[in-house]
């Protein structure tokens, strides 16, 4: 699935992401390989309302889809950081 960035930001905002996550979205250069490991509880709600949004905007899309789109793979990557941080890996290795 290859969509528009304008596409994705229509997803996301039919989703109800805010400005301050698609700033933050912006700031990693909407990349999965670039979100960082989780530092702290706050760092972590923001993670899983991301996740949350990101995997709302591609509901509606099969599972291989999912897999496909920036979204997907942005709620995948956050997912993992989450995992991460839960099981005490905080370097992100």
């Amino acid at each position: 699935m290859n969509s528009s960035p304008a596409e994705t930001r229509a997803r996301l905002a039919a989703a109800g992401i805010g400005a301050d996550d698609l700033r933050w979205l912006d700031s990693i250069g909407w990349s999965a390989a670039a979100v960082p490991p989780v530092k702290s509880e706050a760092a972590a709600e923001a993670y899983r309302r991301r996740e949350a949004k990101l995997n709302a905007a591609v509901a509606r899309l099969t599972y291989a889809e999912r897999g496909e789109s920036v979204e997907g793979k942005l709620a995948a990557a956050l997912g993992a950081r989450l995992a991460d941080w839960r099981e005490g890996d905080d370097d992100g290795e």
